[in-house]
């Protein structure tokens, strides 16, 4: 099940996520106060955070995306705003993939799912060596589950490491805690796929 190293593309969509962001707090009629409150996140982290000054760590991007009531897929639409029905919202061409790096854990999210803000999200985990989910675990209510495509990793759930290898599989209750890291000497690529039932 060898994945093909895809040339990512070099634009990240974390130079414009602070834009992405303003636009969805803006279109919910929430302040920085209030969307400060929501996520526990400081009024000054998110002002940084909007004006492109700071990048947020995974963690603190989760809690954003939950204050703001959106899934996490949300935060790559290049306007929120635009719902027309087009191609794009039923495939997802290979060289139009959104990305966010995550440079300090060595973690890329790359969207696979055509369409945003619903509860379903497909993505390709891709993890370089040493790669990590980050110093925290993850809660979200629904369901994850995913395919080792290529590499292996460590896959731990509450207190139970899991170590998965190319072509094993998993799923499990995404509201445990869960982590995960690279366990290759290469780039691991996970398919993952989220149901969130935090917002149906």
């Amino acid at each position: 099940m060898n994945v093909e190293q895809l040339e990512l593309p070099s634009d990240s969509i974390l130079d414009s996520l602070g834009e992405r962001i303003r636009a969805l707090r803006t279109q919910r009629n929430m302040t920085l106060q209030e969307l400060s409150a929501q996520c526990q996140v400081s009024v000054a982290m998110l002002s940084h955070i909007e004006l492109n000054r700071s990048t947020p760590s995974i963690k603190v991007l989760d809690r954003i995306r939950h204050g703001l009531g959106v899934p996490f897929g949300a935060l790559f639409e290049e306007n929120p705003q635009d719902n027309k029905e087009t191609e794009a919202t039923v495939v997802m061409r290979r060289n139009e993939r959104p990305l966010l790096r995550f440079d300090s854990t060595g973690l890329v999210k790359e969207l696979l799912s055509p369409v945003r803000g619903t509860q379903l999200e497909m993505m390709l985990l891709r993890l370089q060596p040493n790669g990590y989910s980050g110093d925290e675990p993850w809660r979200r209510v629904g369901e994850k589950c995913g395919i080792v495509l290529n590499g292996s990793f460590e896959l731990t759930i509450g207190s139970s490491p899991y170590n998965l290898n190319e072509g094993d599989a998993f799923q499990f209750d995404s509201s445990a805690p869960h982590m995960f890291k690279n366990t290759y000497d290469g780039e691991s690529v996970i398919m993952w796929i989220i149901l969130s039932r935090e917002f149906g």
